[in-house]
C-alpha cells in the first residue's frame, strides 16, 4: 500500500512533469532523436527507482518533490541524484538542457 502511495507520489509530481518538460526542451532545441530517446527511456526507468528509494525514506521524497516545486532544484537534477542509470542520458541532453544544478 505503502509502495502504491510512493509510485503515484513519484510519476505525479516527478516523472510525468519531468518526462513533459526534458522532452519539450529537447525538441523545441532540436535534439537528435537518440537523445530524446535515452532521456524518455531514463524517465520511464527511474519510475520504480524512486518508488524505492522515497519508500524506504518518506521525508527524502517529500522534501524532493517540494524541492522541485519550489524551484528550489531540477527534474533534471533529481534524476541526476537519485538513479545512476540516468546519467549517461542526461550527460548526452546536456548540451541541449544545460547541466543540473548543484
Amino acid at each position: 500500500m505503502l509502495q502504491d502511495f510512493f509510485l503515484m507520489l513519484v510519476s505525479t509530481f516527478i516523472l510525468q512533469p519531468a518526462q513533459a518538460e526534458l522532452g519539450a526542451r529537447l525538441a523545441r532545441l532540436h535534439a537528435p532523436p537518440a537523445v530524446i530517446s535515452q532521456v524518455t527511456g531514463c524517465v520511464t526507468a527511474a519510475r520504480p527507482v524512486l518508488a524505492r528509494v522515497y519508500g524506504e525514506d518518506p521525508l527524502h521524497g517529500v522534501v524532493s518533490v517540494f524541492r522541485v516545486w519550489t524551484g528550489m532544484t531540477t527534474y533534471q537534477a533529481v534524476l541526476q541524484a537519485e538513479v545512476p542509470a540516468c546519467h549517461a542520458a542526461l550527460e548526452a541532453a546536456q548540451p541541449f538542457i544545460g547541466p543540473a544544478p548543484g
